[in-house]
C-alpha cells in the first residue's frame, strides 16, 4: 500500500507540472481587469463581478485541486519505456563448470528472452538555485539492467507481475552554488563523463559529487568533478570486501577524481576528453589473514575435477616429476584454475565480485565533427575578390560524426593477480584445509595438475598489459532528435581479467564478463519524435585464453566462455 501510494504520489507530482497555477493566473486577470477599469471600459463594480465568477468556474477545475509548495519553480516529468527481444549465447570451453556441472567442449547457454524496461520519474528547480530529482525503475533486484522478462514469475501462473513493481532508482537534492560550481548528494545521475566499458548505464551512484565547469571563453570549457560514492553499506550483500563474520563491521567507499576539457573548433566541431582516478576504502575485514578467507567461505575443489594436461594426450595415464596420474576427459577449462578470487566459473560468486587491489586511471574522449554540404558553404564576397570570402548555410545533407575511446589501466592489478597466484601455490598437497586448491585426491593427482600447462599459465597471468587495461574506439555517425532520424555505432572493446571493477561494467554488452573482447555494431532510428528502434549486435572472445571469463550477472551465467552472442531488437519510447 506506501507502495502504491508513492506511485500515484509522484503521478500527481508529474500531472501537476502541466497544469497552470492559480496564483500566476490571478494576477494576469487582476491587471487586465484593473487596465480596463482605468480606461472606463469597465467599473469597479463590473470588474468585481468578473473576478468572482473566474474564481468560481476555476475552483471547478481539476487544476484547483494541486497545490505545490511554494519553494517548487519548476517541475518536468520524464521517463522512458524499452520493449525488447533479446537472443544471447556463451559457448563454453573444454570442462566448464556452472554450479558443479561440467560441460563439453562447445556446449553453449542459449537465452531467447521478450523483455521490457519503465523508467520514469520527476526533477525540478526549487528556490534559491536548488533542485531536486526522484526516479523509479522495474526490476529494482538487478541493478545493472532494470529489465524485466515477460511471463518471469517468481510463483506459480503465467504472467508473472513478480518483478514489475517499481523500486527508487534516484533519489537527490542539488545546488547550484554559482555558475560553475554545483553540489549534489543522494543517488543521482552518474556525474562523470565515462562510458559503458567502465559503468553500466543504469547504476546511479550514491553519496556526494562536487562539479565545477568553467567556461574560458568561446573554445575551451575545462571541468572537474570529485565523487564520494557509498559503494556497499556495511550489513549489505552482494559485494564482497572483507567476509566471514566480520563483514559488517565495514562501510565500503568509492572516490572518483576526474579533470578534463572540452575545446571547440568551431560551432560543428570539438574535442572532449577527460582523466578519472578510482579508488577504495573499506575493503578488508578484521582478523582476515589468509587470501582464501578475503574471498570466499568455501573451497573450491579442484581434486575431483578431471583434467586435462593440454598436450592433446587421450585420457589415461600421464608422469611429472616422476609421479604417474590418471587423467579425466576434456577438461582443460581455466574455470578450474582461477583460484578463490575472480574467475573461477564454479566458485561462488563472492569469488567474481572482490574488489581488492582496484585503483583504476580511466581516459575517455571524443572528437565530433559533421561532414556533408550542408555545414557551410563559401562564396567570394565580391566576384572580382577571391580573398574576401563569405560562409552561408546550405540546405545540403548534413551528418553528424563522433570517433570515440575509452582507456582504464589498474595500476594495481599485479597485486590483484598476485592475490589468486598466492592462494593457488599456498596448496600443500596433502593438506585438504587450502581454500582454492583442495586435495581430498591424492598428491600425485595434484602434482599433475599443477605442473599442467593450463594451470600454469593461470598461475603467470596478470603480468601482461592486456590483462590489467581495458580499451574501447569506434566510430558513431547520425544522430535521433527528430522524425525520421538515423544513428549508426561500431566498436571494439577490450576488458582485461584484472582492469576494472567487474561490479559496474555493463552486461547489454559482453555479459558483464572481465577477460572479453570484440566488436558491437547496432543502427537506431526515429520513427517520430520520440520514438525509436534499436537493433544491436555484439560478438567477443577471451582476451586471455588461459584465464576464464568471469561475471556477476543474471543473464549467460557460464563463467568460461570462448566465444559469445548478443542480438538485440529495441523499441524505445521517451516522454
Amino acid at each position: 500500500m506506501k507502495l502504491r501510494n508513492m506511485i500515484f504520489g509522484l503521478v500527481a507530482l508529474c500531472a501537476a507540472a502541466f497544469v497552470p497555477f492559480t496564483p500566476v493566473h490571478a494576477q494576469q486577470d487582476s491587471a487586465l481587469l484593473n487596465a480596463l477599469v482605468k480606461k472606463g471600459v469597465l467599473s469597479d463594480k463590473e470588474a468585481q463581478d468578473i473576478e468572482a465568477q473566474d474564481q468560481k468556474d476555476y475552483s471547478m477545475t481539476s487544476a484547483s485541486k494541486i497545490n505545490l509548495a511554494s519553494s517548487i519553480k519548476s517541475i518536468t516529468f520524464y521517463g522512458d519505456l524499452r520493449l525488447r527481444y533479446e537472443q544471447r549465447d556463451g559457448t563454453v570451453a573444454n570442462g566448464s563448470a556452472l554450479s558443479g556441472t561440467s560441460f563439453a567442449h562447445n556446449e553453449s547457454e542459449d537465452l531467447s528472452r521478450w523483455r521490457y524496461r519503465l523508467r520514469f520519474g520527476l526533477k525540478g528547480t526549487l528556490s534559491d538555485n536548488f533542485f531536486f530529482g526522484i526516479r523509479a525503475a522495474t526490476n529494482p533486484n538487478y541493478d545493472r539492467s532494470g529489465n524485466v522478462n515477460f511471463g518471469a514469475s517468481d510463483a506459480a501462473g503465467p504472467f508473472g507481475k513478480d518483478r514489475s513493481i517499481p523500486g527508487i532508482d534516484q533519489v537527490y537534492l542539488g545546488w547550484h552554488a554559482n555558475d560553475d560550481f554545483t553540489l549534489t548528494g543522494g543517488q543521482m545521475p552518474n556525474p562523470l563523463y565515462t562510458t559503458n566499458m567502465i559503468w553500466a548505464e543504469d547504476l546511479n551512484p550514491a553519496g556526494a559529487a562536487e562539479q565545477w565547469d568553467h567556461t574560458f571563453n568561446d573554445n575551451l570549457e575545462v571541468f572537474a568533478t570529485a565523487g564520494q560514492f557509498v559503494y556497499q553499506a556495511a550489513a549489505g550483500n552482494g559485494i564482497v570486501n572483507g567476509i566471514g563474520g566480520n563483514s559488517s563491521n565495514y562501510t565500503t567507499f568509492m572516490y572518483a577524481e576526474q579533470v578534463g576539457f572540452k575545446y571547440n573548433f568551431d560551432k560543428n566541431t570539438f574535442f572532449k576528453a577527460g582523466a578519472t582516478m578510482y579508488t577504495y576504502s573499506g575493503t578488508k575485514g578484521l582478523n582476515i589473514t589468509t587470501v582464501g578467507g578475503l574471498y570466499s567461505d568455501t573451497p573450491l575443489n579442484l581434486s575431483n575435477a578431471s583434467f586435462n594436461t593440454g598436450t592433446g594426450a587421450a585420457p589415461g595415464t600421464v608422469t611429472s616429476g616422476g609421479v604417474t596420474a590418471t587423467t579425466g576427459q576434456e577438461n582443460n577449462s581455466p574455470s578450474f584454475f582461477n583460484g578463490p578470487f575472480v574467475g573461477a566459473a564454479n566458485a561462488p560468486l563472492t569469488n567474481v565480485s572482490g574488489i581488492n587491489d582496484l585503483a583504476v586511471l580511466e581516459l575517455p574522449m571524443e572528437f565530433d565533427f559533421k561532414i556533408g554540404p550542408g555545414v557551410s558553404t563559401t562564396h567570394p564576397a565580391d566576384p572580382k575578390d577571391v580573398k574576401g570570402v563569405r560562409t552561408e548555410g546550405s540546405t545540403g545533407w548534413v551528418i553528424p560524426m563522433r570517433i570515440f575511446g575509452d582507456f582504464a589501466y589498474n595500476f594495481e592489478a599485479g597485486e590483484r593477480a598476485d592475490a589468486a597466484r598466492g592462494a593457488i601455490n599456498s596448496l600443500a598437497a596433502t593438506d585438504a584445509s587450502n581454500v582454492g586448491v583442495t586435495s581430498a585426491g591424492t598428491a600425485a593427482q595434484n602434482t599433475v595438475m599443477i605442473d599442467s600447462p593450463t594451470f600454469q599459465g593461470v598461475l603467470n597471468s596478470g603480468k601482461g598489459l592486456l590483462d590489467q587495461a581495458a580499451y574501447q574506439v569506434g566510430i558513431e555517425a547520425g544522430q535521433l532528435k527528430k522524425k525520421g532520424d538515423w544513428d549508426g555505432k561500431l566498436f571494439w572493446q577490450s576488458t582485461g581479467y584484472y582492469a576494472v571493477d567487474p561490479n559496474l561494467i555493463d552486461a547489454d554488452i559482453f555479459n558483464a564478463a572481465t577477460n572479453m573482447e570484440g566488436i558491437v555494431v547496432a543502427v537506431s532510428h526515429n520513427w517520430t519524435d520520440g520514438l525509436s528502434s534499436t537493433l544491436r549486435y555484439a560478438y567477443a572472445n577471451p582476451v586471455n585464453d588461459k584465464l576464464a571469463t568471469p561475471n556477476v550477472n543474471q543473464d549467460v551465467q557460464v563463467g568460461d566462455m570462448h566465444q559469445y552472442n548478443l542480438f538485440q531488437a529495441d523499441l524505445m519510447w521517451k516522454f
